[in-house]
């Protein structure tokens, strides 16, 4: 997805969330920094996350903090594993469980701090949670996916948040029943609250998976526009029957290449998203697409 007008304000009010975080007192030269990234490389030529990466490096570096969101990343994945056993029980008793265990993987997407569309603090998720289920898919391709499951040999799935990461486990579970194999993706660098290898630990996710494989680089989604970058990643992508991609930053990321398949699974909180998906604002969504955007 290219980047757009609606991204940059987005961005910079994400900039101020962060760095509020541990280093108030730098928050105005953070955004006067990533002011002037924002004057000498914006463009409608840009993918959104490729500029993301580079405001967000420049935030960290001015932050002086390798993870300043780790805090809200343990907060995020304790409030879920109050919450997994109630999941659990929506997915078994669904007539369709692999619908039922996306829909439980998306309610996670909403721990995303610092954005519109997003839940305040991982206390909001418990408070929200029966409701987040019970609400129906504004686009829903699970039928589609179900079937091509059945006869894929390997998925990639792109992991997003910590917090959703466990909910991410039941649906990998449900994956695994139709006899693919499983690499799941995380990020090599902390990046936002993007969950890494380290905040899989103690999850139980590592044991329904055939592979663990981690991104390179510092980056919002995954970089896909540096040469000499995750090619290992690149080619295991290209070649699996079918991607699983979660949350916006990775759309914005790999919209912009061709795939065999790829399910989108998300909670569409901005127009550039939703727009460049063709599916409503502040909707659930599970959608397949071939190939690549037309």
């Amino acid at each position: 997805m290219k980047l757009t007008t609606a991204c940059v304000p987005c961005l910079l009010k994400r900039v101020s969330y962060e760095v509020d975080l541990c280093r108030k007192e730098r928050t105005m030269h953070a955004l006067a920094a990533c002011a002037e990234i924002v004057a000498g490389r914006a463009s409608d030529r840009i993918s959104s996350a490729e500029f993301a990466s580079e405001i967000h490096r420049c935030a960290y570096g001015i932050i002086g903090k390798k993870d300043p969101y780790i805090e809200l990343k343990k907060k995020s994945n304790m409030a879920a594993l109050s919450l997994i056993g109630q999941g659990r029980r929506f997915v078994s008793s669904s007539k369709h469980p692999l619908r039922a265990a996306m829909k439980l993987s998306i309610v996670g997407n909403l721990l995303d701090f610092g954005i519109s569309g997003s839940l305040e603090s991982p206390k909001q998720l418990k408070a929200e949670f029966s409701r987040m289920l019970r609400q129906d898919l504004g686009w829903d391709d699970s039928e589609k996916i179900e079937r091509l499951l059945s006869r894929s040999r390997e998925v990639v799935y792109l992991a997003d948040n910590c917090g959703e990461i466990v909910f991410d486990g039941v649906l990998i579970e449900e994956i695994k029943k139709s006899g693919a194999r499983v690499i799941l993706v995380v990020k090599g660098e902390p990046i936002l609250t993007d969950v890494t290898r380290k905040d899989l630990r103690g999850l139980g996710i590592e044991k329904n998976v055939d592979q663990i494989m981690e991104t390179e680089g510092i980056a919002v989604g995954l970089n896909l526009w540096d040469a000499g970058v995750n090619i290992e990643l690149k080619r295991t992508m290209r070649s699996a029957d079918l991607i699983i991609s979660k949350g916006m930053a990775n759309f914005e990321a790999i919209s912009e290449h061709e795939w065999k398949a790829v399910a989108y699974l998300m909670r569409t909180k901005c127009e550039p998203v939703s727009n460049a998906l063709r599916v409503k604002k502040d909707a659930n969504i599970v959608k397949l697409v071939k190939g690549g955007l037309k």
